[in-house]
């Protein structure tokens, strides 16, 4: 889910991380720990963040397109936590309701 504030100047993104893509990088890169703690790790969030800026430059996006911080959860959106629909559509308002502490800490070190 990217997610932008109206007084920030840059997009954060919250992201569940595919687990066979991320501990093959991790086992790649020297870095330890299971699936859990890859998502806490700095180097592997740094490394998605990375990917997503790749990409972003290949579709030629503005500089303010760009997201600048991401958190990774190891769990998926899911309907338990009222995160989707039974169609698997995102519910922003609950998704931004859920991860609000998240977000705010992006928007904080990121600055």
């Amino acid at each position: 889910m990217v997610y932008g504030n109206s007084f920030e100047s840059f997009l954060v993104a919250v992201v569940n991380p595919n687990k066979e893509a991320l501990e093959s990088w991790a086992e790649g890169n020297g870095t330890s720990g299971d699936f859990e703690a890859l998502c806490e790790n700095p180097k592997a969030k740094e490394y998605i963040l990375g990917e997503l800026s790749k990409t972003g430059k290949e579709k030629k996006l503005k500089g303010f397109e760009f997201i600048r911080a991401v958190h990774l959860d190891p769990v998926p959106f899911d309907m338990e936590r009222d995160l989707i629909t039974p169609t698997y559509k995102r519910k922003r308002p609950q998704l931004l309701k859920y991860y609000q502490g998240a977000i705010d800490n992006m928007y904080k070190s990121a600055k």
